[in-house]
């Protein structure tokens, strides 16, 4: 066959074709097959104003959004949401031209499935009234990290295997710990970038779920904010007036629960009273002023304390008294004063601070001396940080208090040996690296602790106040409890931050120490209900 030939069939063939051609050109429009609208398949749809219709019925399903895990429902109508139709199917009309529509026509002729074909979402929307929703979901849900939590213990059944310290056979309940966790991440919402998906979903038509970008702030570890919110939860039941001061030696933080409230100044005074003595003195200077302070500390010895004070005011009880206060003063614990000593029953005026002039809790506190468990949990981290060569107390008085000193006191501290109260709430008291101070009037109990714990030295101060009597086992199981929070709570800390503590202080004897017939532990055990104050 010679080229003519060719031509000539190939010319009849086009133009028996071009009017079957024509003909399905005609019958595709508006909307030929395969072609979607917005995710719709509307080929078989000729009426512009049924696929139109169409459209509006799929725009009207409202649209589920995610903030996190909430499930939230946005109508379209709210945010004035409309799809242009008109606009879909006239550019729906540029597959009936050119090469796409000829494989249309193909696919047609030979039975073959059309390959889809996709026409955009052309729509409109109020961009204010979005926004605002936005604003409203973002009000409603943003929120920032959650604080940490704590626990409290439960009791359960246990066998002696998991009882040790109890008799053989031992089936009864046992006490667990207080279990710390960390908060909830907080999250805020994104606005800019969570436009996109929704959008996106009103314009889909079976994918009508958005989640909204959420910018999420992790949970850090917990803080002693936190703690003190366990432990003002803890003792709002608490029969009374409790107040509870924490500071960690190691980050130099505090945790405080009512502490700025004046109290009796009670034997957790004669810290403060002790410490002023030896800013005033080089040293232990004698066999008996190391005698009075062993007394003064160790028994808690309200006479020895008397003793002090005398020889700080040159053999002048009142002198002594005022060298304390400005000695606390000049470390900027203004709450703190010592008029006239111990065991005085004199009608005295007391001298006003910030503290005994607050109207929201009055603990009735002795007019001849007072302070604060932040005064004194202040003054107890100031000594120790003594002992490290640093710290108010050197910078205040130099060349009068040495570190070496500063050791000294907590050595005549650790010979208060009542393993009570906040010692007592310790989860192994017998091994526990403490130095503490506690006190007693009828109407209140103080203990005044430094601490070696999970992370290292820390002090608790908790004084508990009950008007008429503050009853002896209720001070006690309160302070023991509080202690064993705050040691969770750094027990806690150490298994985040995996570290090691550092090696406890080691407390050595001056060298003109004599030791004093301590009995006051077995004293106090043998009446089960210690009153020296």
């Amino acid at each position: 066959m010679n080229s003519f030939t060719k031509f000539v069939l190939t010319l009849i063939l086009l133009l028996s074709v071009f009017p079957l051609y024509t003909r399905y050109k005609a019958s595709a429009a508006p909307i030929p097959p395969g072609v979607h609208l917005g995710g719709v398949e509307m080929g078989q749809v000729k009426d512009p104003v049924e696929a139109a219709a169409l459209l509006e019925a799929r725009n009207r399903e409202p649209v589920a959004v995610y903030f996190g895990e909430r499930r939230l429902i946005l109508r379209p109508e709210d945010v004035e949401y409309r799809i242009d139709a008109e606009q879909m199917v006239a550019d729906a009309s540029r597959y009936l031209d050119g090469p796409e529509f000829v494989d249309i026509a193909l696919r047609t002729l030979l039975g073959l499935e059309q390959k889809r074909r996709d026409v955009p979402i052309y729509a409109t929307v109020n961009a204010e009234k979005l926004t605002a929703w936005l604003e409203a979901v973002a009000a409603e849900n943003d929120r920032p990290p959650q604080p940490a939590r704590a626990i409290p213990p439960r009791w359960g059944w246990a066998q002696e295997s998991s009882a040790p310290a109890t008799s053989a056979g031992f089936v009864g309940a046992v006490r667990g710990e207080w279990q710390w966790s960390v908060g909830a991440p907080g999250q805020r919402l994104l606005l800019e970038e969570s436009m996109s998906p929704i959008l996106d979903a009103l314009g889909s038509a079976d994918q009508r779920t958005a989640h909204l970008r959420l910018d999420e702030t992790p949970a850090g570890p917990p803080t002693l904010d936190d703690l003190a919110a366990v432990l003002n939860t803890f003792t709002s039941d608490f029969p009374g007036f409790a107040a509870i001061y924490v500071q960690d030696l190691t980050t130099d933080e505090e945790g405080a629960v009512d502490v700025d409230v004046a109290f009796s100044g009670m034997s957790t005074m004669k810290v403060a009273i002790v410490s002023t003595l030896f800013s005033r003195m080089d040293g232990v200077e004698d066999v008996e002023i190391g005698q009075l302070i062993d007394y003064a500390l160790g028994e808690s010895n309200n006479v020895a304390a008397n003793g002090v004070l005398r020889r700080l005011g040159g053999g002048d009880i009142f002198t002594g008294g005022r060298q304390v206060t400005e000695f606390m003063r000049s470390l900027g614990y203004v709450n703190s004063f010592v008029q006239t000593g111990y065991d005085d029953k004199s009608q005295i005026a007391q001298i006003p601070t910030a503290a005994n002039q607050r109207t929201d809790w009055d603990t009735q506190p002795d007019t001849h001396l007072q302070s604060t468990p932040a005064d004194m949990g202040r003054l107890l981290a100031d000594i120790y940080r003594c002992t490290q060569g640093e710290g108010k107390l050197l910078d205040r008085y130099p060349g009068d208090l040495t570190p070496e000193e500063c050791r000294t006191i907590l050595f005549y501290l650790s010979h208060d040996e009542f393993n009570e109260l906040v010692w007592g709430g310790l989860p192994r008291p017998d091994d526990a690296w403490i130095v503490h101070k506690h006190g007693f009037v009828n109407d209140a109990h103080s203990d005044l602790a430094l601490i070696w714990g999970p992370t290292g030295p820390y002090v608790l101060s908790v004084y508990l106040y009950r008007r008429g009597w503050m009853d002896w086992e209720t001070s006690n199981s309160t302070m023991k409890e509080i202690s064993r929070i705050v040691w969770s709570y750094f027990a806690f800390q150490q298994e985040l931050q995996k570290t090691t503590p550092p090696q406890p202080l080691v407390l050595e004897a001056p060298a003109n120490y004599v030791p004093v017939l301590n009995d006051y532990a077995s004293r106090a055990a043998n009446s089960g209900n210690p009153t020296v104050p």
